[in-house]
Order: C-alpha cells, then sequence, then structure tokens
C-alpha cells in the first residue's frame, strides 16, 4: 500500500550549509555516517543503546549489565538507529547494577551471549515514545536480534532466583510501534521498491548493493505501516509508519551507504513530510543564508558580526578586569563576610592601607612557637601600642567577645613593661546578614560601651572599618586623616580627622537641585566642600555658593539656615550628617 500523508510538493535539490534544527539523536550509527550527518547538523547528540556480551552458555540466568546511559537527548526530535550487532565482546561492561536481594533484570544465558540493548530501551522507553507522540520520528536501520527470556526478579539468600515477571529485553522495545513489531531472521539482497512516493523513491535509489537482515510485520492492525520495500518472497524489509497525517517512524534495511541516506532524507524528504521540524525550510528562512541573501543585507549582517565580536572582545576583557580586581582586592569583602583567619588577614590588609607599617600578626607568631593563641594582631607604630583581637559571629557581641582584648592588653603591658598598651575589639557582628541590613547603631550594648570608656578600649565593627577604607580610596583620605580613629576609646567612629561637623540636612530640593543645612557649629565658606555621610559612602560636594534667608552670603555660621547647591547624583534625605572636608591648616580639602 502506498504511504499516503498530508504534505507538499517540495523541490527535490539540497540545501548547502549547517542547519540548526531539528535536533538530532544518533546511536550506534557508523563514525563516517555521525560524520556526514554533523557536517551539516549543529545540534546533533551521539550515544550507543549497549554492547552485546559473552556469557557461558547456559540455562541458568544472569544479571544484565548496560552502563551505558544517555544524555542530552530528551528534548531530540529525530532519533536515528542502527540494530545491527558488529561484534559480541568477550566479558560483561562492568559490575552489576543491585545486589541480588534487590530487584533488577536478569536474562537466561542460553544464546551464550547478552544483548543488553533492550535494557537501555526499556530506560528510556518513557523518552522515546514522548518524542514520537510529540511530532518527532524514528528512524531505523533493522537487524534481527534474538528475543531474551528476561524476567525482572532477586535471588534470595541461596542465590536462587524467586518468582518475578517477564520482561522484554530486545533492541526493537525502543518505542510502543516497533515493540509490537513481529521481526523474523531472514537475510538477502534481492529488494524491489513497493511505494512511489518520495520517500519511496528515496528508499529504492539506496537499495542497490544494499542487503536486508530481517523481516517484519505488525502485530497490531491499528499500526498502518506502509511497506516501501520488500524481498523477492513479499515480506516487508522497508516500511513507513504514520499516524494522523504524520510519518511516526521510518525502519529501513541495512543499506550500503547509509551516510548519504541519511544526508538525503534530512535535507530533501523529511521536511515535506515533517514542515515543523524544519522551520527553515517551511518558513524560507534558508534565504538568510550568505549564498542566498541580498548584497546589502549580507553587508549590513557583517558588520553586525564584526560590531558583536569586538562586543565580546571587550566584554572578555572587562571579565579578565573584573577577576583581576576581586584577586586583587576581594579581601575588603572579607571584612563583612569571613571569621577566623581569613578575617583576621583582611583586618591586616586593611591596617596596612590605613598607613600602619608595625603590625604584628600575633598568632602567626603564637602559631610558629607552639603557643597556644592570644590577641590576633598588635599596632606598634606609636604609643599607646594598640592590642587588637578580630571576630566574626552570628550574632551581636557578647561581654566576652568584646572585652577580651582588654584582657589581652594587660597581659601584653605586663610582658613588654609597657605601660601604654590599648585594647582594640574588631568584630564582624552579624556577618550571615547583608551590613546594611545588621544592627549598626547599636551593635553594642551600653554597659559595654560605659566599660570602654573607663578602660580606654576601643569597640569597632568590620563594617566600619569597610566603609573607611571605601570612602579612603574614594576620596583620598590619607593616613594621617584615618590612622588617629583606631586611638579612640568607645564605638570607634567612621568620620576622618579632617572632617569638621556642621550639622544635618534640614530639606533637600531635588527640581532645585539643592539643599538645606542648619548650622550647628563651625563656619563654611564658599569654596568650601563639603561631606555629606550616607549608609556607606560620603559624598563630597564643592561649595560654590551659600544662599541665607534668600540671599547670597560668602559663609555661614552657628544657627544659619544654610542653602546650598547640588549637582550630585547621589540621593540626600533629611536627617544625613554634614561636615566640611578640610586640610590640617585649615584649607578647605578638594578632590584629587
Amino acid at each position: 500500500m502506498p504511504l499516503t500523508l498530508d504534505l507538499e510538493e517540495q523541490p527535490d535539490t539540497a540545501i548547502p550549509g549547517k542547519h540548526g534544527k531539528p535536533k538530532l539523536l544518533l546511536l550506534d550509527l557508523d563514525p563516517e555516517v555521525v560524520a556526514a550527518v554533523t557536517s551539516k547538523w549543529s545540534d546533533v547528540v551521539t550515544g550507543t543503546l549497549g554492547q552485546p556480551y559473552a556469557v557461558e552458555q547456559a540455562s541458568g540466568y544472569t544479571p544484565v549489565i548496560n552502563h551505558a546511559f544517555l544524555s542530552g537527548h530528551k528534548e531530540c526530535d529525530i532519533i536515528a538507529v542502527d540494530f545491527q550487532v558488529r561484534r559480541i565482546v568477550k566479558t560483561s561492561p562492568g559490575e552489576k547494577h543491585r545486589p541480588d536481594a534487590e530487584t533488577d533484570l536478569w536474562a537466561r544465558n542460553n544464546l551464550g551471549y547478552i544483548d543488553n540493548r533492550g535494557l537501555t530501551g526499556m530506560r528510556e522507553r518513557e523518552t522515546f515514545d514522548r518524542i514520537v507522540k510529540q511530532g518527532g520520528v524514528l528512524i531505523v536501520f533493522a537487524d534481527y536480534a534474538p528475543q531474551h527470556d528476561a524476567i525482572m526478579t532477586s535471588a534470595d539468600y541461596r542465590g536462587k532466583l524467586v518468582p518475578g515477571s517477564a520482561a522484554n529485553l530486545n533492541v526493537w522495545n525502543l518505542v510502543q510501534p516497533l515493540e509490537l513489531m513481529q521481526v523474523s531472521d531472514d537475510h538477502g539482497s534481492v529488494m524491489a521498491s513497493t511505494d512511489s512516493s518520495d520517500l519511496g523513491k528515496l528508499v529504492a535509489k539506496y537499495l542497490p548493493e544494499s542487503k536486508f537482515t530481517c523481516t517484519f510485520k505488525s502485530r497490531y492492525s491499528g499500526d498502518q505501516w506502509a511497506p516501501l520495500a520488500v524481498n523477492k518472497f513479499k515480506e516487508c524489509v522497508a516500511a513507513a509508519l504514520g499516524k494522523e497525517g504524520r510519518l511516526v517512524a521510518l525502519v529501513v534495511p541495512q543499506l550500503a551507504n547509509k551516510a548519504e541516506f541519511l544526508s538525503e532524507l534530512l535535507t530533501t524528504v523529511l521536511p515535506a513530510y515533517l514542515p515543523d521540524l524544519f522551520p527553515e525550510n517551511s518558513t524560507g528562512a534558508w534565504t538568510k543564508r550568505p549564498e542566498y541573501e541580498l548584497p546589502k543585507i549580507a553587508e549590513l549582517r557583517a558588520e553586525k558580526t564584526r560590531l558583536e565580536e569586538e562586543t565580546r572582545a571587550a566584554i572578555a576583557s572587562l571579565d579578565d578586569q573584573i577577576e583581576t580586581e576581586q584577586a586583587t582586592n576581594g579581601w575588603i569583602h572579607d571584612l563583612l563576610t569571613t571569621t577566623g583567619d581569613d578575617l583576621v588577614n583582611a583586618v591586616k590588609r586593611a591596617l596596612a592601607e590605613f598607613g600602619f607599617s608595625a603590625v604584628v600578626d600575633v598568632d602567626e607568631i603564637r602559631d610558629n612557637a607552639g603557643q597556644s593563641r592570644r590577641e590576633d594582631l598588635r599596632i606598634e607604630d606609636r604609643n599607646p601600642v594598640l592590642v587588637v583581637d578580630v571576630k566574626g559571629i552570628g550574632g551581636r557581641p557578647t561581654d566576652e567577645d568584646a572585652t577580651q582584648a582588654n584582657k589581652h592588653a594587660l597581659i601584653h603591658a605586663k610582658e613588654s613593661k609597657n605601660p601604654e598598651v590599648q585594647g582594640l575589639s574588631i568584630i564582624n557582628h552579624e556577618r550571615h546578614m547583608p551590613p546594611l541590613e545588621r544592627d549598626n547603631a547599636m551593635p553594642f550594648r551600653q554597659e559595654l560601651l560605659t566599660v570602654a570608656e573607663e578602660t580606654d578600649l576601643g569597640l569597632m565593627t568590620s563594617f566600619d572599618l569597610y566603609r573607611i577604607i571605601v570612602n579612603m580610596r574614594r576620596w583620598n583620605w590619607t593616613s594621617s586623616d584615618v590612622m588617629p580613629l583606631l586611638y579612640a576609646s568607645k564605638r570607634i567612629g567612621v568620620v576622618p580627622a579632617h572632617y569638621e561637623y556642621i550639622g544635618t540636612v534640614a530639606g533637600v530640593w531635588p527640581k532645585a537641585k539643592a539643599f538645606g543645612v542648619v548650622i550647628e557649629s563651625g563656619v563654611v565658606k564658599v569654596g568650601d566642600t563639603l561631606a555629606i555621610e550616607g549608609p556607606i559612602y560620603f559624598e563630597e560636594l564643592p561649595v560654590p555658593s551659600i544662599r541665607v534667608n534668600n540671599s547670597d552670603v560668602q559663609s555661614a555660621t552657628i544657627d544659619d539656615q544654610a542653602g546650598f547647591p547640588s549637582e550630585s547624583e547621589a540621593r540626600i534625605r533629611e536627617g544625613m550628617r554634614v561636615y566640611v572636608a578640610r586640610h590640617d591648616d585649615g584649607v578647605p580639602a578638594t578632590e584629587t
């Protein structure tokens, strides 16, 4: 019966170039066949169903072993598989899958070998059925495979199999229509075409010098297989299955030139039968290929490609710079995320950036001496010597966390006979939280702050240390601006020594690009530089003009309601603290 499917006539010409769709799965095809397909199709997955292996011929059963698992195949559209057995290896391909006491697939040894390819069919049956049902197609180069006597069962403690259920361990079990085929062992080379469709003509073209190694017919009347070729006894050796007006499966004999057959099938015949799988052909997308494209469009596409390549190169360069920056300065984030030695090392690097040159790694010294650890660092640039304890904790600091530096300071003062020693606790509190979500306003209890004031203990969060570092880099703060901060007691702040507090932001007028400050202390003049304190960064702004009482003035002093222009894109909010940035000589600082 001729194969009749819903299709439109398509020109019988090959399409040059490399195709992106459909996605192909090639199973157990010869390397030259795979090479021919991959030379024209870009989305190709290759694999194997397995490898038959020899066993001692006997009446007993043995577990079926197959470690050839498929991958990347679940979204394929076309499956092409060769059932030919090229060789039987001498040993099993590995250890059995399950202990004897667990249910597994067992096969009788009466054939003298185990064809384990059917195990892949059992594993992937659902996937292959889904591919076919959802518009895909299965292409089979047929070969006869003797039926194994196989069961799903387990062995008892004596090694005897318990009653189990029969299993179809046969390579023809890949999809339901194939499993319902009655396949007979037959060999020959005399074949005749029986179909005049494009598919039938293609099969007929490749029958010369080919051979068949089995014949088949469906045992299910609901599957209407259309014979494409028969042997001299009119038994089917090639057939196509159509369902709901589309091609579902194609079975052909062992063709002499499988590579050219598949190439021609995929490029000239299947697009007509399965247009949804070949969008380039059905929509004319092939016109966009270089050999068919309009010259001007080709020129524009080439320019687009050039720009894309330049962009990719620029992005790669930026990625390299990002990686280098992370390697160089990633320790700054360690101040916010780590504990233990990583946090100590980050603090040590921060102190070096502050300008301290005599920072002693006490942990390293005591580790090398085999002594128990005590304080983590000492800053010996000047008196008082700072004894530094560094901790990373999940919550807020306890009394012991915060005051341990005091104990170590007393010990060091006694050992060094230097009374000028002061403790400094640097704590990465609530370190699992983003810094701005931590309790930064009051990380240390008031009682701890009182103790710190009485004992000259400095208390600092590593987030504040982070803020000093990033602002020091941003505004070119000097060592003399930040080093004095660490010698304070109680809660150590982040405001550098050259910032002079003048008040807080009292109002913001975005449309006018201005903000107001009620001056609480000091004097601000035209030409000064203001510094507004944000949650992380300070924002330094020049003062080109000042307005007080709706008049331009040259300076503003205590109790003046002063207005300042702002061209900064930084978000200024009411309540932010405002400073004047000054040099040591009182001259306003400028950004360099």
